[in-house]
């Protein structure tokens, strides 16, 4: 597993002098949440627009809805960055672009594994005939200036313990059955998402196309839990152009923009991307 120290001078200088979209990194060996952090350059220090915030452990990270978070420290990558909102053509498909990214990025660093994504911001892993496990996520946060993109990746739980989970936590290397390297992973990302976003801006449909070719809900019989109160057993049939979720019941179809789901035949059997609502693992960033 790595060790908590930074990340090398030369992938830093890489990263900023580069192509990506990245402008600037800070490190923390610990940190409450790399969301707030970038939040915080933005409102009080101007940015940079691009900053890119890493940390080896987060002591308060949050997940959608309010949700707890935590990881072990060294297990996980855990990053934000701070995106300028007049930059992004819109932020509505912005989960999905981040989901395309991160999965592009992981499957790349863990060969032979299976790498899904189930909606709308969680990475599913898996080896073989193995069930699907929670290797990572996104959250994506927004005020009227700022957009903040947070990630997690489960890249290393060998030899870790972990809570008892609805969908297990699952780590890069445990799928790939071989160390994956953190900072590797990390340099990946950041030059995958940024073509994504480009992509996102350019052409929506191809990152709406990317997302269903390796979307793991869709297809599924699904319960979604909506905020506040009600659920919605439906079938997954397809995604907006926005990135909600189509639902049909077979006499009629309803567009979700928000809710937790849980894909119920694969939990009936056993196996498969069923819902993790309890925040262990780097199943949402911030």
């Amino acid at each position: 597993m790595d060790a908590p120290t930074a990340p090398p001078p030369a992938l830093v200088a890489s990263l900023v002098d580069g192509p990506s979209l990245v402008t600037a990194v800070e490190w923390h060996e610990r940190i409450d949440s790399t969301n707030r952090r970038a939040f915080e350059a933005g409102h009080r220090e101007g940015g940079p627009p691009g900053l890119l915030v890493v940390a080896d452990e987060q002591t308060a990270g949050r997940g959608r809805q309010g949700r707890g978070w935590s990881a072990p420290p060294g297990s996980s990558l855990m990053l934000s960055v701070l995106l300028e909102r007049g930059s992004l053509g819109g932020v509505s498909l912005l989960p999905l672009t981040v989901g395309v990214a991160i999965a592009e990025a992981a499957r790349a660093h863990a060969e032979g594994a299976e790498i899904a994504l189930k909606w709308p911001n969680d990475l599913l892993a898996r080896r073989g005939a193995g069930g699907w496990g929670k290797a990572g996520g996104i959250l994506v946060e927004s005020d009227d200036r700022w957009v903040v993109v947070g990630c997690g990746i489960n890249v290393d739980w060998r030899g870790l313990e972990r809570p008892e989970t609805p969908l297990p936590i699952r780590s890069l290397s445990e799928v790939a059955n071989a160390p994956v390297d953190r900072w590797r992973l990390l340099a990946g990302l950041c030059g995958v998402l940024t073509n994504r976003l480009d992509d996102a801006a350019r052409d929506p449909e191809r990152i709406r196309g990317a997302y269903r070719d390796r979307c793991a809900t869709l297809g599924q019989q699904v319960r979604v839990t909506l905020p506040g109160a009600g659920e919605v057993h439906a079938h997954a049939a397809d995604l907006t152009l926005e990135g909600a979720l189509v639902l049909d019941d077979g006499a009629d179809q309803r567009v979700i923009h928000v809710g937790d789901v849980e894909h119920l035949a694969a939990e009936a059997e056993g196996h498969g991307g069923h819902g993790d609502h309890d925040g262990h693992g780097s199943g949402e960033e911030g």
